[in-house]
């Protein structure tokens, strides 16, 4: 299984970035996690056809991380999809998924695939589906309103993405993380609701950590100086994401 980062800028957006999503690549289907902007674009840089993609987890409703879904569908509806697109969503903001798709008439076009709407629970840890070899669950995320992170294990590998959210013990306290993908939305410095790259080195034993990659990444920042300086220290390095990055598990 291959994680591809489709966007990895913070919610301010970049010069040269698309805001944060990721895709999960599986040989039995693909599955996005959140939407952001210039969906097609980026799949078909990849070489990905829209009909692999089996669904769409959305970890929160902040604007960044959903305001490319639209496009998506209507790119799937250009394609002629007929399969169902599953879309996970927080279960506090099923109504307002629905308004979305509403205010976009998508049953006026007809959209012509079937939307399954799967609500899950941000408060309590718990298994989103199974697909062969591949696990996909939803962990509580500190961050503002209902915010979900995710857990892929795949065989004996596991990986885990933070989402938005301040340094998460739930994390830390996992006994094996083979790649964590973590939001780093400012160099330095404490966040309430955020995490900054210096915060994920001095809070998570990242030397127990084979692959560890700050994203959600604001323009500007000094993320360079920050792991030039713990690289000093002997802290492991860390990679700071870019988009269409490939991460292997």
């Amino acid at each position: 299984m291959d994680v591809l980062i489709l966007g990895s800028a913070s919610a301010s957006g970049s010069r040269e970035r698309d805001n944060t999503y990721l895709l999960l690549q599986h040989e039995e289907g693909n599955w996005m996690i959140d939407v952001g902007g210039n969906p097609l674009g980026k799949l078909k840089q990849a070489e990905i056809p829209l009909q692999s993609i089996q669904g769409v987890i959305l970890t929160h409703f902040h604007i960044d991380h959903i305001f490319g879904l639209p496009s998506l569908l209507w790119g799937m509806w250009l394609g002629k999809r007929k399969e169902p697109l599953i879309i996970c969503c927080p279960q506090d903001h099923k109504d307002q998924l629905g308004d979305i798709l509403r205010a976009y008439r998508t049953d006026e076009w007809p959209i012509g695939f079937e939307i399954k709407v799967q609500p899950f629970d941000c408060a309590e840890p718990g298994t989103l589906f199974v697909q062969g070899d591949m696990t996909v669950s939803v962990f509580t995320s500190l961050h503002s309103g209902s915010t979900s992170g995710i857990r892929v294990a795949c065989g004996d590998k596991v990986l885990v993405y933070s989402a938005d959210t301040a340094p998460s013990e739930w994390i830390r306290s996992q006994p094996r993380i083979d790649v964590l993908i973590h939001e780093a939305t400012q160099a330095r410095g404490d966040m309430s609701i955020h995490t900054s790259l210096e915060g994920i080195l001095t809070f998570y034993p990242v030397d127990r950590i084979p692959q560890v990659i700050a994203i959600h990444l604001t323009d500007d920042e000094p993320y360079e100086e920050v792991l030039a300086q713990y690289k000093k220290t002997g802290t492991p390095g860390v990679l700071l994401a870019h988009d269409m990055m490939r991460v292997s598990l």
